[in-house]
């Protein structure tokens, strides 16, 4: 194995800043999903607003990466 493999797979364990943020859009929108299923209450609805909120800065944030 040379040193090119070796570095390799070590930078394969950390995710860019990129993947991270695209992988916080995923798991916010799993999470807005399954709260609009079901009936609704104050705290969903609450906690809906908030990732509405994050979602609409992760998108314009990975626009910007993209462009």
């Amino acid at each position: 194995m040379g040193w090119g493999t070796f570095f390799g797979k070590i930078a394969e364990q950390f995710q860019g800043r990129i993947e991270r943020l695209k992988n916080e859009k995923a798991k916010l929108e799993a999470e807005r999903t399954s709260l609009m299923q079901g009936s609704a209450n104050e705290k969903k609805a609450k906690r809906v607003v908030v990732i509405e909120r994050r979602l609409i800065e992760l998108s314009k944030l990975l626009e910007n990466k993209a462009s």
